[in-house]
């Protein structure tokens, strides 16, 4: 039986940390570091926009192993963000799964960003 999107996301939070907006915003000075906002690009733009320099990467094509190939798995320290966090949550973990070393997701996702005073870009 397939997990419901709750139990994908208690999952994700058990298996991946989450950390600050401040906290990532702190780790974006960092040359190793990628933002990843797995919402559709429809959603992204209608609401919060995405972090800027961020990569939109749809949460299927994760979760089916289609990541740039940019991303290293073992130096690449992945952090996503959707619009208010579970989404994101869940990106983390596929991530994590797909044998990324270092996987965060921002609490409360972009728009917790914003709140913090950072920018994103539509």
């Amino acid at each position: 039986m397939e997990k419901t999107f709750g139990e994908r996301v208690a999952d994700a939070k058990q298996a991946v940390a989450a950390i600050t907006a401040q906290e990532a915003a702190a780790l974006k000075q960092c040359g190793t570091v990628v933002f990843v906002d797995p919402r559709p690009a429809a959603a992204i733009a209608d609401t919060t926009g995405i972090i800027t320099d961020a990569h939109n990467v749809n949460l299927g094509d994760i979760a089916e192993g289609n990541v740039p190939a940019t991303f290293d798995k073992t130096l690449t320290h992945v952090i996503t963000a959707c619009q208010g966090g579970p989404m994101g949550a869940i990106a983390a973990h596929e991530f994590h799964k797909l044998g990324f070393a270092n996987v965060n997701y921002v609490d409360g996702g972009t728009q917790a960003w914003l709140e913090a005073g950072f920018p994103t870009s539509r």
